[in-house]
């Protein structure tokens, strides 16, 4: 290849790769830019007695109280003779 075919090649390398690393840049842009449209937003009102906030250790709690069932056995087990 001569030198004006190798320095062709290169600047063609070269501008693929900064055209890459503008994409990357700009799907980092639209992201940012994303999040921050995102909280800008206003916080929708509400009353803290309408929700209710459960702590997992509460929540274990609750949940094995009210459902007192027998363990079932698993579908597709095959009976022992």
């Amino acid at each position: 290849m001569t030198r004006k075919g190798v320095a062709t090649d290169q600047l063609a390398r070269h501008l693929h790769a900064a055209i890459e690393r503008v994409r990357e840049d700009m799907e980092k842009v639209e992201f940012w830019a994303d999040a921050m449209s995102s909280f800008s937003e206003p916080v929708p009102d509400y009353t803290p007695g309408d929700v209710t906030v459960w702590l997992p250790s509460e929540q274990a709690t609750t949940i094995s109280s009210t459902k007192r069932e027998k363990p079932r056995k698993a579908r597709g087990a095959s009976k022992r003779r």
